[in-house]
């Protein structure tokens, strides 16, 4: 048998970041670690650079020079296998579409590549940086697409708009109702306005929660969709990410991940919280937290309460602004909530519901308590997904259960504009409460909840340090967090919302060697300039799986 030789590699630069004690000691007089060493997929080593050189004279050198390394970047929550879908059809993000006509003729091009009756599949429309505010509907659709099928998703993927042949194409009609957990939308009139709600849009394009199991518009073949997610996977290393959490998977998800890892090695380490309607179907295979590898792993389960803050759904105690009748949307009934939150305790195993708005989230928090009570878990931390709109009395529940939240970071930044005008400036005081809930010594992880948002960790890291707009507005200035602070949700938070952290987030011996190389150092940067930092390199399990330097895109320089 021929012997695996793991090479030994110091890497160095002006400073490492590792998130432990270490960093403290040597942050005054500049004699904190310069260097770190790999053998394997672990960290051996971190010291002086001249220190680790004579304690390793044989490990080959990266010298990355003023360039600083952070653990490598872990967002808790986002999409990946939706991205891959998406990536092989339209975006009509507001970077690709700007107006209204840029929308149409973006339509308008897909239709005249794409054979007569087959579908159009768009992502990422956002009505108040595209369309000024106002929400595009069937007609719309049947005017500039009247010869395909169209289903356009909303960025916040809570709801989308289909036209008449898409609604057609779902068994949909003036006369159909509501399906459970979802809505359709409708004119003055009653017609239906092609908008389709939480379930209603899933049944017609998110696979692993449509009824029956398959989507009304079909999924894209699967080598087309491990290809793409290679795309996706490596913007991700380009944005210094080295794990994330897929926050929605389903059965073609697992075999489209298991088929890419067949191919090699991910480059992001994936973990898996599988849609709901799957749970029945795990407890018979006996599978729990944690089963998988390094590279990929089943987290848990995946559930809703309520809609969408970037949509105007969210399920809030008091009605949105300029709403008085409108609380959002609530997605599963209490009884069905508790039964679901108590068989996945019972089954030992980890849930992470999204629950956004402040009444979503008393009723999920009543649902965990119930299940605590019942069989005691004192072991298993659920999650709370987004968890946005607060109170004093939510954060003291959450840490009496030591429950992991895991808010939006860039929300701010990036949805900014439209919030006041949803929820109020007084609300926004305890809307992506970072402050609050590290203050009260909760376990808060990062996360982008892309496509939702932007991915990269340096965006969610500065609007979660300057709770600034892209427009330069102030939104809930009390939330502010230290850089320091904001790193950790990225790094430490988060794998302790996957329950690593045992051997992810900090730079020490025994660790994962996944790290993150940066053209300056975001602890000392002026806050508003973090997302400008550049990522240099990024390093998985003791390899350089991206670099900045064309000439050299991996492995060592």
């Amino acid at each position: 048998m021929e012997e695996i030789v793991h090479p030994l590699r110091l890497v160095s630069a002006r400073r490492v970041i590792t998130m432990t004690a270490a960093d403290t000691a040597g942050a005054a007089d500049g004699s904190g670690p310069q260097a770190l060493v790999c053998l394997g997929e672990r960290i051996v080593a971190v010291g002086g650079r001249e220190e680790l050189a004579a304690r390793f004279p044989g490990a080959a050198h990266v010298d990355y020079g003023d360039g600083v390394i952070v653990p490598g970047l872990n967002d808790a929550h986002m999409h990946p296998s939706m991205v891959a879908e998406d990536a092989l059809h339209l975006d009509l993000s507001p970077d690709m579409v700007a107006s209204p006509e840029a929308l149409a003729a973006a339509l308008h091009a897909q239709a005249a590549r794409t054979p007569q009756g087959a579908w159009i599949r768009a992502s990422r429309y956002d009505h108040t940086k595209t369309t000024g505010g106002r929400v595009i509907d069937r007609r719309d659709l049947d005017e500039i697409c009247p010869d395909h099928p169209v289903l356009v998703i909303h960025i916040a993927c809570h709801w989308a708009v289909a036209n008449s042949a898409a609604l057609a194409a779902g068994g949909l009609t003036d006369d159909s109702a509501d399906p459970p957990g979802g809505g359709l939308g409708r004119d003055p009139a009653g017609h239906l306005n092609g908008i389709l709600y939480e379930q209603a849009l899933f049944d017609y394009a998110v696979a692993s929660m449509a009824h029956g199991g398959a989507p009304v518009v079909p999924e894209s073949g699967p080598d087309d969709r491990r290809r793409a997610l290679g795309q996706v996977l490596t913007s991700f290393n380009a944005a210094g990410i080295t794990s994330a959490g897929d926050l929605l998977a389903g059965p073609t998800d697992i075999e489209m991940y298991q088929a890419a890892q067949r191919h090699g090695p991910l480059p992001v380490r994936l973990n898996l919280m599988v849609a709901y309607p799957h749970l029945d179907a795990l407890r018979r295979l006996g599978l729990r937290s944690g089963f998988g590898d390094a590279r990929l792993r089943f987290n848990g389960i995946k559930a809703f309460v309520d809609g969408a803050i970037g949509g105007g759904t969210a399920l809030l105690a008091e009605p949105y602004e300029g709403r008085p009748h409108d609380h959002g949307q609530q997605v599963i009934g209490n009884r069905e909530l508790g039964d679901l939150v108590r068989a996945v305790h019972a089954a030992d195993t980890r849930i992470a519901v999204h629950a956004n708005g402040d009444q979503a989230i008393r009723l999920l928090l009543d649902a965990y308590e119930q299940a605590h009570d019942t069989y005691p878990r004192p072991h298993l931390r659920h999650r709370i997904e987004h968890c946005t709109v607060v109170t004093d009395d939510i954060v003291r529940r959450i840490k009496r259960l030591d429950a992991v939240v895991v808010p939006f970071g860039s929300y701010v930044g990036f949805h900014g504009d439209k919030l006041p005008g949803w929820y109020g400036e007084q609300r926004l005081e305890r809307m992506f409460a970072h402050r609050w809930l590290l203050d009260a010594g909760i376990t808060v992880a990062g996360a982008s909840d892309y496509p939702c948002a932007p991915f990269e960790p340096l965006l969610g890291i500065q609007s979660c340090v300057t709770r600034t707009t892209a427009d330069g507005e102030v939104l809930g200035g009390g939330q502010r967090i230290t850089a320091r602070e904001a790193l950790w949700l990225y790094t430490v938070g988060a794998a302790e919302a996957s329950d690593e952290a045992a051997v992810k987030g900090r730079l020490a011996p025994g660790y994962l060697a996944d790290f993150t190389v940066l053209g300056d150092d975001p602890l000392t940067v002026a806050p508003h300039t973090i997302a400008a930092v550049p990522v240099l390199a990024t390093w998985v399990g003791g390899e350089q799986v991206w670099s900045s330097d064309t000439s050299h895109p991996g492995g060592p320089r």
